[in-house]
């Protein structure tokens, strides 16, 4: 049975049904807040790696990308998805992470979170759609208690309000850690996105022409009226508490877990790894036909 909780939002009152679960584990908290987008995505992989030997707790690591970025899925191809162009041209960072999915233009007008637990520690479901279920629920609940809808999109693994999309995701297991990572949007630049992306629609409802009739942000939610980020991520916390039945106490990353990071970062910078899905589809390619 799910909790009935009352939210005060200036003199109204409005009626949350949050997704919850019993509390009875421990979780850490994270928040870098602004930092570069290849070692954001060198700093994910480390903490997978870590939670995975049950080196560190598991996780909810908060950033923001200081630099504009496109995050690219492992499986991507740069030159079907990104204007290389413009994005070199403009300082736009082009970053492969490790988990699938599509791929999302991202600035520092975003929360994004990376939620890393151990594999089959009975938080999060061992199956890839339960395991969506679970923790985008935090991004609904989040959604309820700012006095707002929210729903997920399980054919995109997306979260909607107002039949919009505010909230993209992808997935990833190795090492015996499984991670979803998100965003969660407070404004957005959708004619940069126009600029970046070759198919700025691609992972939005059918029938969508132009990514701002399928996008919704906070801002818009709010109509105007402003809000302090600083909240903003308190509740968002506090949403993938009630959805996973953890506390998540902050904490501070491991010296292990830096050097590592450092580390990858290297090699997220590296033209061998964002490229690296494109060099094998022209060595295949160019590859000399047997007959």
């Amino acid at each position: 049975m799910q909790p009935i909780v009352y939210e005060t939002v200036g003199s109204i009152h409005i009626l949350q049904i949050r997704i919850t679960h019993v509390k009875n584990m421990t979780w850490r908290f994270i928040d870098t807040d602004k930092i570069d987008g290849y070692y954001s995505a060198a700093l994910f992989e480390s903490i997978a790696k870590h939670v995975g030997s049950g080196e560190v707790d598991d996780t909810i690591l908060f950033w923001r990308a200081k630099t504009p970025a496109v995050y690219l899925g492992y499986h991507q191809y740069v030159e079907d998805e990104i204007h290389e162009d413009y994005c070199a041209a403009n300082g736009i960072q082009v970053v492969r992470r490790v988990l699938g999915g599509g791929c999302g233009f991202c600035d520092e007008d975003q929360i994004l979170f990376s939620i890393i637990a151990s594999e089959g520690g009975g938080t999060v479901p061992t199956d890839i759609q339960g395991a969506y279920s679970r923790i985008l629920g935090g991004l609904i609940n989040t959604l309820r208690m700012l006095g707002f809808d929210g729903k997920l999109e399980p054919t995109r693994n997306a979260v909607y309000s107002q039949g919009r999309k505010i909230s993209g995701n992808a997935q990833g297991r190795f090492e015996g850690a499984v991670l979803v990572n998100g965003s969660f949007l407070l404004d957005f630049n959708f004619s940069e996105m126009d600029r970046v992306l070759k198919n700025p629609t691609m992972n939005l409802a059918e029938g969508v022409e132009c990514a701002r009739d399928g996008m919704i942000t906070l801002s818009e939610l709010l109509d105007g009226a402003g809000y302090d980020i600083d909240h903003v991520k308190g509740v968002l916390k506090r949403g993938f508490e009630d959805a996973l039945g953890i506390d998540a106490k902050r904490g501070v990353l491991a010296g292990a877990e830096i050097e590592l990071a450092q580390r990858l970062s290297e090699k997220h910078r590296s033209r061998e790894w964002i490229y690296r899905m494109d060099d094998k589809r022209r060595r295949r390619r160019n590859k000399p036909q047997v007959h």
